[in-house]
Formats: C-alpha cells, structure tokens, sequence
C-alpha cells in the first residue's frame, strides 16, 4: 500500500464537467487543459448543437462556420490542427477514441452539423423536407448506437455563423426538433440539451408547456 501526505489539499473524485466545446480541442491538447488542472477527469462536448461531426472532408467548412464564431474557436487553428478522417458521427468518435488523452471525454451530436450534413448549404436557409428527416433521423439513431451521449441544439440569437447567419439549428422548425427528439428517444438512450433565449413574460408559460410536452 502506498500513504499519500494530503496535508492541505482536498481529496475528492474526479469531477465531470457537463458542458463544455471541446470537439476540436481534443486533437491537439491531450492533457485536456484547462479542465485537468482543476480535477476534472470526465467533460462532456458537443453542445448547442455545434459538433465536428458528421461532416465530409468535403465539406468541414460548414461545421467549423457554425463552430468558430459561435464558440470562438479560430477557424484556422481547426484546420492545422485537426486531421479530418471522418463523415459520419460514429467515424468521429473512433477518430477520438485514437487520440492520445489524459482524461474522458464524452461526446454529443449536435443539430446544426447534422442539418449540414443531409442540407448541405440549405441547412442555412430553408425548412427541411420529409425527406431530409429522414436522413437526419438515421444518421442520429446510428450515432447513438455508436456512442454518443446525447442530441443539442441550439435556438438563441447569440448563436451566428462567422458570416454573419444563424447557425444552422436555429433554421430549423420546432416540429424538427421534435421529429429528432422522439426519434432519439424511440432508441432509449442518450440526453437533449437545449440553449434558447429567455422568453417574455407573456411567452414563458407556452414555452415550458411545449418543453413539457417534448
């Protein structure tokens, strides 16, 4: 057995952080600072719907324009440091699951990646189709199966492209959402996250009665 003088320290668990950007970060900080420095051994990533997966190599731009201004992370930096080798979610995943890591990560699908990844530049302009439902849907549901812990979004102002746009996920009708909600809960598995901006008065009890619905 080993004693470890803790004089003066405090011994605990490590602690999770529920919410945090870390997707692109993961690539090239395998230590996972700042969140190690403070006893952090899990965080949780892909929140707000802003996530590096799925995309094509192809078409990474329309992730990282969602991610960089939203998020301020430099688009630039992604594209040194990130060696692109995945589309789908669950490619991510094993892509991260090589890396070198000095503490757990756990990763979200977030709906403005997925929009862009069935709409392509549509994702910024129009409603999507019963057809590009569908396709959301499968590529969750296989993202689930895969690992991910959860679906995002995002529905607040705050949230514009680095050209100026709404990220993709605010695009999106309620109804999508909830096309993609229910779908993910049909699987049995994983959370939804949701960032919007604070209702009115007037508005509120709608809003968490629609909440309480979903």
């Amino acid at each position: 057995s080993q004693e470890v003088d803790a004089d003066g320290h405090v011994v605990s668990p490590g602690f999770i952080d529920g919410h945090t950007h870390m997707d692109a970060q993961v690539f090239w900080d395998p230590l996972g600072s700042s969140s190690c420095w403070h006893g952090v051994t899990t965080v949780v990533m892909g929140h707000c719907g802003f996530t590096l997966a799925p995309a094509p190599p192809d078409q990474r731009q329309l992730v990282v324009r969602n991610l960089e201004r939203a998020e301020d992370i430099s688009g630039a930096a992604m594209a040194v440091g990130i060696d692109w080798t995945w589309t789908t979610f669950a490619e991510y995943l094993d892509a991260v699951d090589c890396l070198p890591k000095g503490i757990n990560y756990a990763a979200n699908l977030g709906h403005s990646a997925l929009r862009t990844y069935v709409m392509g530049e549509r994702a910024f302009e129009e409603t999507a189709t019963s057809e590009d439902l569908r396709a959301m849907e499968a590529e969750l549901g296989d993202a689930l199966r895969a690992g991910a812990y959860g679906f995002t979004t995002s529905r607040t102002h705050h949230h514009e492209t680095s050209d100026n746009r709404p990220v993709a996920s605010r695009i999106a009708s309620w109804g999508e959402v909830v096309h993609l909600v229910e779908a993910m809960g049909r699987t049995g598995a994983g959370i939804f996250q949701l960032v919007e901006d604070p209702p009115n008065g007037d508005e509120r009890a709608e809003r968490d009665e629609r909440l309480l619905r979903l």
